[in-house]
């Protein structure tokens, strides 16, 4: 919708897009019902064959693939029951009926969508189904590979999509086009201009947690091992490093045995060969040979380590393989001190009491926090966009597909008074310019303050001390007068 420039500026495959984006085809609200219907009409007829390529491709369990395909198609009919054609009449008629109009949107035109390997037949369906929510011609980058779900999801959404509002591209146009394009960029935070914004995964930042001895140590072990054991420990969400009370650390570890011995075996299955556009290198064959680890269980393709030294690299590394690093803290302050000294992160999940997980959770630095809990919807798909707001709903909010586009038709109080100013009168309704002229009110402040956290442990250590100083007196006072 906000396109305008000449189709034959752009490069000849997506000649059909930038016209049918021109012509606004997408906007209509029945329009993008019927292509909802199609979409999910087709992926459901394929099913089973997605189902399967998800397996070959990514080695997950069936339950995992089954996880996978439920939370991507509960996407799609969550953003095709947002659509509501009454409610869209009413607002789009808001001015011809003498109304504001303050919350008219516009989709961002083209949406160009660089899917995360990561669950990719997830990661592709959340975006598309969001960017056709807010009625948008959406250009998908699928490069050639030897992935299964690709070739399918090539096949599938090509039939499926109207061609002049849906296209696919094995190769990146360049940067002229893209600046005509709002980015949807999964695979990294990297910057790349565009008109109307980046809507980027911050990929490479890491996921910590911290476990207090105030915590439930059996749900904590539970969520933690769970969380980085699934999904062949590739979800970028999964934890990368847990830092433990030292005080509660080997109750946590014998609970954490506990639970990944009933998740792996020594002799288990590890991760399926997967295709990778580059080798990278295990930290499963680099803990033997890092200073200041311990292994304390192990088995094929999966460890759980102990990390004494805090310049080991495992304490600064993102982590993508089943890989779990546990690490003593000796107080919260050390545990925030430490991820501070790192950086942002894309996530913490704090097991501790409320109050504890409140101080941790505002001081560490990082995007979204969770409390006593690990959100398991969000080990599939992509990060949250860096600068976005969290829709515990779908991983994309259709807003974040469009722009504000306001209509004002009744004068403002604002507007009301600059008038009135600037032709040297008062509004009646204004006492007298002066009164904005005038000190604030005083502010206030009701006397004493509810007690935290932190104030109540004070109170506890001055009240403990003040106790041992009046009975050190009283017993001086004593000894003093039986001694006359």
């Amino acid at each position: 919708m906000e396109l305008t420039s000449n189709p034959t500026s752009h490069p000849p495959q997506f000649a059909a897009i930038v016209a049918g984006n021109i012509d606004g085809r997408s906007i209509n609200v029945r329009y993008r019902q019927r292509q909802f219907h199609r979409l999910q009409a087709s992926i459901l007829n394929r099913l089973a064959e997605f189902k399967h390529a998800i397996a070959q491709d990514s080695g997950h369990s069936p339950e995992e693939v089954q996880a996978e395909v439920c939370l991507a198609m509960k996407e799609i009919r969550s953003h095709y029951l947002s659509l509501n054609i009454e409610e869209s009449l009413q607002v789009e008629y808001r001015v011809a009926h003498g109304q504001d109009n303050l919350t008219q949107r516009r989709s961002a035109g083209i949406v160009y969508i660089i899917p995360t390997t990561h669950t990719i037949f997830y990661s592709v369906v959340v975006a598309l189904s969001a960017a056709l929510a807010e009625g948008n011609c959406i250009i998908l980058e699928l490069p050639k590979t030897t992935w299964r779900v690709t070739a399918l999801l090539r096949s599938v959404l090509v039939t499926a999509m109207d061609a002049d509002t849906f296209a696919i591209s094995e190769t990146r146009p360049d940067e002229k086009f893209l600046r005509t394009t709002l980015l949807v960029n999964q695979q990294s935070s990297d910057i790349l201009p565009t008109a109307f914004g980046l809507l980027s995964s911050p990929s490479g930042l890491r996921a910590v947690a911290v476990v207090d001895r105030t915590a439930n140590l059996q749900e904590a072990a539970t969520d933690l091992v769970s969380s980085r054991f699934a999904l062949n420990g590739r979800s970028p969400y999964a934890p990368d490093m847990v830092l433990v009370n030292q005080f509660c650390m080997q109750p946590f570890i014998e609970l954490v045995i506990k639970h990944a011995a009933k998740l792996l075996t020594s002799d288990g299955p590890g991760p399926a060969t997967v295709p990778k556009h580059g080798k990278e290198p295990s930290m499963l064959d680099k803990i033997g040979s890092e200073n200041g680890v311990k292994v304390i269980v192990s088995g094929t393709s999966w460890a759980v380590v102990k990390v004494h030294n805090r310049n080991s690299t495992l304490l600064q590394s993102k982590i993508k393989e089943r890989l779990l690093v546990l690490h003593p803290m000796s107080s919260l302050d050390d545990a925030i001190n430490l991820c501070n000294d790192t950086g942002a992160h894309a996530a913490t999940y704090t097991f501790a009491a409320h109050d504890a997980a409140k101080y941790v959770s505002e001081s560490i630095d990082a995007h979204t926090a969770w409390i006593n809990h690990v959100p398991y919807d969000m080990l599939f798909g992509p990060m949250i966009p860096l600068n976005s707001p969290l829709s515990l709903s779908t991983r994309y909010t259709p807003e974040s597909f469009g722009v504000p586009r306001p209509q004002v038709v009744n004068r403002s109080g604002n507007t009301v008074l600059a008038k009135s100013l600037l032709e040297g009168k008062v509004p009646k309704s204004i006492r007298s310019a002066q009164e904005f002229l005038s000190p604030l009110p005083e502010i206030e402040q009701r006397p004493g303050h509810k007690i935290g956290f932190f104030e109540q442990g004070i109170i506890t250590g001055g009240l403990i001390t003040l106790t041992s100083l009046i009975t050190i007196v009283s017993a001086a006072g004593y000894w003093a007068l039986r001694m006359r």
